[in-house]
Parts: C-alpha cells; structure tokens; sequence
C-alpha cells in the first residue's frame, strides 16, 4: 500500500490560489491509498479569483468527497465556524479516530490525529502529526506524547505508521525524533531516499517525515516533485510503499471502539 504525508498549506499553491480540486488530483494521480495531511482548512477568509473552495466550511470532507474515500478530521482550531487542523483519507474504512491535543500554550494550536484503518492485508495504526515550530515547543510536545503513552496505548495491535509536519529544521536528532527513536525507525532512512520537502519551488528542508514501527516493511520511499505536485502547496508530498505484517491477533475492528 501507498502512504502520502503532505502539509497542504490550506489549499493554497504557489500562485495565490486555493484549490482542492488540485490537491485531490495530485493525490489520485499519485496512486496512494492513504493520505495524511496537514493545514487541512481555511482558517482565513478566501481572496477573489480563487476557485468556490471559500464556499466549502469543511475542506476534509470536500476532499473524501472529490476523492470517494473515508476521511477522519482532527480540527486543531475552529474560526468563524470553520475547522483547520489535520485530515487522514483512505480508500479504506477508518474504524476508530482519536485527536490528540498537542498545543503549548502561546503558540499555535497543534495536534495529532489517530486513524485506525482495515486494509485488505489487517489492521493499521496512523498517526498523523503536525508539530510546532520552536525547539522549546517542540521538547514539551515530545512530553506531552509520552504523558499521552500515544506509542504504547494498550489499544495498539496492529502495525503502525506516524508521519506529518514534524518541523525538524536541521539534521540534528531533537526531542520528537528521539523519542520515536525508541521504538521506530525513519522509513526514508531505511529506503535510502532521504529528500528535502521544503520549500517546495527549491526544497532544502526534510520537515516531512515518516516512522514506522516493527511491523512494517517500508518497500520505497521518496517525494513527488514533479507537475501540480510541485504548485498546489508550499511542501512537496511525501509518499512510501508499505508492507504491513500483521500480528495473528490483527483486526482493527477487532479492537475498534466508538470514535472520539
């Protein structure tokens, strides 16, 4: 299966334009089975000459509508009645959602969204992270995911995969990578396609990253950087090919509870 991670800057591409409709085809021309993106919303008012996006309050939904898959939303804000925050589209069932509530204080708000997905071959855990832009914040971020135990919540029992925003800006492992560290390991590092996503005209940056539990056999891994792939948003898509093995106890639905 096909996994993208992709900071989608609100639909808004290189020239001014917000366009769901762009992100939905660069999403469908790139073959994936799931997608877990960021910034999904307008958490500002549309300009004119834009596409009818700004009639559109929920972005995750319009975009599971233009696709035909399952979406799960995990708002991190809501504005004038409309919700900005992180998305997860599947082409298949999404059986539990929990949103993680991440923000420091004085800062943005921040989150991660859970998706439990049932795919052909079992179960598969999703998180998708968008993390703040400090050092600092990032440190208490680091904390509040072990005070979550979002790794080791006894509900895991399935392969895992926690992706996003990780707004790590230079090479030198901090607090988040070394957390995950612990228990997972970096999908391109192991793919040998390490690939800066940011900014998306001249990429110098990985801030788009994807960690993968034991579970997982991470097959590729790279970024599309090629037609509207390289014009819909500011970051460049991160995409990886996986191979769940499943425990002999896997089924999402097994394990699923009512979504929160």
């Amino acid at each position: 299966m096909r996994v993208v991670s992709w900071n989608i800057h609100g639909g808004v591409g290189h020239d001014g334009r917000r366009d769901l409709g762009r992100v939905a085809r660069v999403l469908a021309d790139a073959r994936c089975d799931v997608a877990a993106l960021q910034e999904v919303g307008e958490p500002h008012r549309a300009h004119d000459g834009e596409d009818r996006t700004h009639e559109v309050a929920d972005h995750a939904a319009h975009l599971g509508k233009l696709l035909g898959w399952y979406v799960a939303y995990g708002p991190t804000l809501v504005l004038a009645g409309r919700p900005y925050g992180n998305a997860v589209l599947s082409r298949y069932p999404i059986v539990r959602v929990k949103n993680y509530d991440l923000s420091v204080r004085g800062r943005e708000p921040r989150g991660c969204l859970r998706a439990d997905l049932e795919t052909d071959g079992g179960a598969l855990h999703l998180f998708n992270l968008h993390l703040g832009l400090s050092g600092g914040e990032r440190r208490r971020q680091a904390g509040m995911l072990l005070s979550a135990d979002l790794l080791r919540d006894a509900a895991l029992t399935a392969p895992l995969v926690v992706c996003g925003d990780f707004n790590m800006w230079f090479p030198v492992p901090g607090p988040i990578a070394r957390l995950l560290r612990r228990s997972l390991r970096d999908a391109a590092y192991l793919a040998g396609a390490r690939r800066a996503t940011w900014p998306a005209r001249l990429p110098l940056l990985r801030l788009d990253r994807a960690y993968v539990g034991g579970g997982i056999e991470v097959l590729a891994c790279g970024v599309l950087d090629e037609g509207e792939a390289r014009k819909a948003s500011d970051h460049l898509p991160l995409w990886l090919d996986l191979l769940p093995r499943q425990p002999a106890f896997a089924s999402a639905r097994q394990a699923a509870v009512p979504a929160q």
